[in-house]
């Protein structure tokens, strides 16, 4: 007797794996360490590093940096003084265009590993969705729904 061969074809399924994995990732790398021209103190430094680092308010770090500066005086106000002068101020028009290009590039900044990792899961995500779409179309199901077209056109 001869086996029954079922396809589950999935057109319906835009939530799967596939779909959401393999959306293209953003431009050119834009996240880098500046320093902040709108929030800062003296330089903009310690603003510049929480910005990098995706901390949301830098007087935790301005506080430590004075903290340090009382102890170990004159090295952490003479390595914040070369740093106002190595790191260049941001640019005045925004780099960024949207939270997720923004979240990709500090990821990959920060954890490049963890970067690459998630790239090849996204194009294993394209391959599977790929070989998804290649079952569809050369299936028997796709081949008779394709000749009812070509019926109903009167080809």
């Amino acid at each position: 007797m001869r086996e029954r061969h079922h396809h589950h074809h999935h057109y319906h399924d835009r939530d799967g794996y596939p779909y959401n994995a393999g959306h293209p990732g953003p431009g050119p790398n834009h996240h880098r360490l500046y320093r902040n021209r709108n929030n800062k103190v003296i330089a903009g430094v310690c603003a510049g590093i929480a910005d990098y680092y995706g901390w949301q308010n830098p007087n935790g770090l301005r506080f430590g940096w004075a903290f340090l500066a009382f102890f170990f005086f004159p090295l952490p106000i003479i390595a914040y003084f070369i740093a106002a002068l190595v790191v260049k101020p941001a640019p005045r028009i925004p780099v960024r265009q949207s939270r997720e290009e923004e979240q990709f590039w500090r990821t990959f900044s920060t954890r490049p590993r963890a970067t690459f990792s998630e790239l090849k899961h996204r194009f294993r995500a394209l391959d599977a969705r790929l070989a998804s779409l290649e079952s569809a179309v050369v299936s028997d199901e796709y081949n008779l729904r394709e000749a009812f077209r070509d019926l109903e056109r009167g080809a």
